[in-house]
């Protein structure tokens, strides 16, 4: 393949996740403003934004993020300010470098420029990583620090400093997403014992990349047990959210049923449920529904329920390179990246949560591209000795084909995806930060409702507050660890300012004077004074801001 076609394929790579960023995906999460506010905070302090310093975790609303995301947002930040396109724009550059980073591991993998060429133009337009890559999203830095360190491996075999490279990918993806954990090791084992790339004589001789590697892995699994770990046991299916009643439950049903209690225990308990669990969450996330027809269960992270993370186009090429295997005759290259499939969906299924979730799952990338374009290639490969005068034609009818779903893709994500997805995104609390900040003089104290999901870092990010001041107010804060509470805002009140976060009781709350009220059409009725209301894309009310003093509707 020509340089001209993998640098236009580039180009456009970016222009698929760059162009209006701040704008798709609509609305803005609060993890989102998060990250940026951490870079935000690490870039004048040297701090996260709940003090600590240089963290190897972000302790965010206490889920523990990851920190590196964070980290590559601080340039931006420099140079764009706190603002969303800073925010995402680490993720679409990295994002788009995972295409390269694709490029070159199929090239080396397979030594077929067309091969890698597709494979790196399926990542391209993926409806699954351009989502992922538009916000920020930073289970998506995976896609390319984990490919990138296993291209590097295999060039190791030829030039063994490339290891001290590979190492260092390898070491970083394990600070980028929790899936990203548990996957590097086991993928760095598939590639040193399955002789994929330098022998081990040769790896162990140059130590420099086992000592770095080794040093990111103990600092990984040092952090698991000081406040990364809290957020994997809380999302883990071996805390389910019923605490077990479920088993209990069914175990009781069958004893009421005439089952001996002895042999009841043996159909249900903690042991079956987490098995079963865990092959369900397992086989959906490599079941057609959700690579070809249904996707991700949920709105958020930018994707589409109810459309595939791959094109439907590519299910004939899936299938094809899965008969290719299940028959033997998969390469050693073709062998380890559906290994490295089979892999991916361990992370996600031993979590709970809505099903079918995009971001834990983003591990899978490229090598579900790679997958696929194997197959497409064998079936030009098919048509071409069965028709040798179509053999020409068949690469580019596959490029149309696939830049043709693309569109489709397109239609769907600009003109529809933000109707439906506004709410999931939260959308409007920019729009509400925003406003009340113009009116904060009149008022003394702005009540934000908890409802809003973590109010106070858009408080924060949209009014681009001191650091040192909110890492001050934080302190307070971590009463809600000693009130045992998983996440921040579950706290009944806490306050940054004259911004007071807590439940709204219009009753009780109406006869406070000077406060401005924040919150959902649910907590704020219609006949109160609404002097700005913030509808979601379909017209429909998100946020009303009310100034309790009088009851004279004023929408505005």
């Amino acid at each position: 393949m020509p340089k001209p076609a993998i640098i236009l394929l580039i180009v456009l790579a970016f222009l698929l996740r760059a162009v209006a960023l701040s704008s798709y995906p609509t609305g803005f999460t609060p993890d989102e403003a998060s990250f940026g506010y951490d870079a935000y905070s690490l870039l004048k302090t040297g701090r996260d934004q709940w003090g600590e310093t240089l963290p190897l975790t972000l302790r965010s609303f206490g889920d523990f993020k990851l920190p590196l995301y964070a980290y590559l947002t601080i340039p931006s930040i420099a140079i764009f300010g706190l603002n969303e396109l800073a925010t995402r724009l680490p993720n679409a550059i990295f994002g788009t470098l995972a295409v390269l980073a694709t490029y070159l591991l199929s090239q080396e993998l397979f030594k077929n420029k067309k091969l890698s060429f597709l494979a790196a133009l399926l990542l391209a337009i993926s409806p699954w990583h351009i989502a992922l890559s538009r916000g920020a999203f930073e289970a998506n830095l995976t896609t390319f620090f984990l490919p990138f360190g296993v291209w590097a491996f295999l060039k190791g075999k030829n030039n063994p400093w490339w290891l001290v490279v590979s190492a260092f990918c390898f070491g970083l993806n394990l600070f980028t997403y929790h899936s990203a954990r548990l996957i590097t090791p086991l993928i760095v084992l598939l590639l040193v014992y399955g002789k994929y790339g330098p022998t081990r004589q040769t790896i162990w001789k140059h130590k420099s990349a086992v000592i770095i590697f080794s040093i990111f892995f103990v600092v990984a699994a040092y952090t698991m047990f000081f406040g990364a770990g809290a957020r994997g046991a809380d999302i883990a299916i071996f805390n389910p959210t019923d605490k077990w009643a479920s088993v209990a439950d069914r175990r009781y049903e069958a004893v009421l049923a005439g089952l001996p209690d002895f042999f009841a225990r043996l159909f249900s308990n903690k042991l079956m449920y987490v098995v079963k669990t865990f092959l369900a969450n397992y086989s959906s996330y490599l079941s057609p529904q959700f690579l070809f027809t249904q996707g991700a269960g949920e709105w958020t992270y930018g994707m589409i329920p109810g459309r595939g993370v791959l094109y439907l186009i590519e299910s004939l090429f899936v299938l094809i390179s899965a008969l290719y295997v299940a028959r033997g005759r998969a390469t050693k290259g073709l062998l380890f990246i559906f290994l490295w499939i089979l892999l991916s969906p361990i992370p996600g299924s031993l979590t709970k949560g809505p099903g079918h979730a995009g971001n834990r799952i983003a591990v899978m990338m490229p090598a579900l591209q790679i997958f696929s374009a194997y197959g497409a290639i064998l079936l030009m490969e098919l048509i071409g000795d069965w028709k040798k005068k179509t053999k020409k034609f068949l690469l580019p009818l596959v490029i149309t084909l696939s830049l043709l779903s693309l569109t489709f893709f397109l239609e769907d994500y600009i003109f529809h995806a933000p109707k439906h997805a506004a709410s999931s995104m939260l959308y409007g609390r920019r729009e509400a930060i925003k406003f009340a900040s113009s009116q904060e003089d009149r008022y003394s104290t702005i009540l934000v409702s908890r409802s809003l999901s973590e109010p106070h870092i858009y408080v924060a990010f949209y009014k681009q507050w001191n650091p040192k001041d909110y890492q001050t107010a934080s302190v307070d804060w971590l009463r809600y660890e000693k009130e045992k509470l998983s996440f921040l805002d579950q706290l009944g009140t806490y306050s940054l300012g004259k911004y007071l976060f807590q439940n709204i009781s219009f009753s009780d709350d109406k006869n406070q004077k000077h406060t401005l009220l924040i919150g959902k059409p649910g907590e704020l009725p219609r006949d109160a004074n609404i002097i700005k209301k913030i509808d979601l894309p379909d017209n429909s009310p998100a946020i009303y801001v009310v100034d309790p003093s009088t009851t004279q509707t004023s929408i505005k």
